[in-house]
């Protein structure tokens, strides 16, 4: 087992016409670190101005955040675009990738790939157990 920094998070998925998936990813997916997307660190309000400005399937753009990569690990809502749930995601390359600007309060686009699917704010980080890739049983709840 591994001790990684987790977060709790508010997300919300954007809707297909916002430029978001066609589909929202199941609550399965959202939990037992098998989702494993990218957030990057900054206000998400400018995921409009990207929309509006360039073509939808090139989203990067000069001078974006530094993509971290996570691994949801639970939700108790089913996802719906548009409406805010509740999350917990490892930082999963942590201690090898500084995930210094992932604190309480701030805010995230989340990404696959180049496309922003969605946003959130972080609400708290605490140190959790994880099993590593590769093992079978889910992480525990002490730790």
């Amino acid at each position: 087992m591994a001790v990684l920094p987790h977060a709790r998070a508010s997300l919300t998925f954007l809707s297909h016409e916002e430029g978001g998936r066609t589909c929202v990813p199941p609550i399965e997916a959202l939990r037992g670190y098998r989702y494993r997307p990218h957030i990057v660190i900054g206000d998400p309000t400018l995921r409009e101005t990207r929309v509006d400005l360039l073509n939808r399937a090139q989203l990067i753009y000069e001078g974006d955040g530094e993509y971290l990569g996570i691994a949801f690990g639970d939700s108790c809502s089913t996802p719906e675009a548009g409406k805010e749930i509740e999350v917990e995601f490892a930082f999963m390359y942590f201690p090898q990738v500084t995930y210094s600007e992932a604190i309480p309060g701030a805010t995230f686009t989340l990404r696959e790939g180049a496309r922003i699917i969605g946003f959130g704010t972080i609400t708290q980080v605490t140190p959790k157990e994880t099993i590593q890739e590769g093992q079978q049983d889910a992480p525990s709840n002490g730790g």
